[in-house]
């Protein structure tokens, strides 16, 4: 009886799982470490849409020209409204202050421009 009374609540609702991937080239030696601030930023916002994270792996790549990680993670929308978001569409609106080419500290844009 209290299954069906869930169910018909809605509480035992599975939302949808995906992929959330990102990128962070290597930087340039350092001294020091440094904060990935553009992934914190994007992350952030996307982790607050209402998503829990269900697992995550990295992955170095490594190449001539260039080096990397690749941060992958695989999510779960906790409710209606992230499982309505369209990722690319969110990724798309967030990363598009990046055309500027502005040079941040602990920011590294991937699109071959070396600047």
């Amino acid at each position: 009886m209290v299954k069906f009374i869930l169910n018909y609540l809605n509480t035992n609702r599975v939302y949808k799982i995906q992929s959330f991937t990102f990128y962070i080239p290597s930087p340039p030696p350092r001294s020091n470490g440094y904060r990935e601030k553009q992934f914190d930023k994007l992350f952030y916002e996307f982790i607050n849409k209402g998503y829990k994270i269900i697992h995550f792996n990295t992955q170095a790549s490594t190449g001539e020209k260039h080096s990397g990680m690749w941060l992958v993670f695989i999510v779960q929308a906790l409710n209606k409204e992230a499982e309505a978001l369209n990722l690319e569409e969110f990724f798309h609106d967030s990363l598009k202050n990046k055309e500027s080419h502005e040079i941040i500290d602990g920011l590294y844009y991937i699109d071959g421009d070396d600047k």
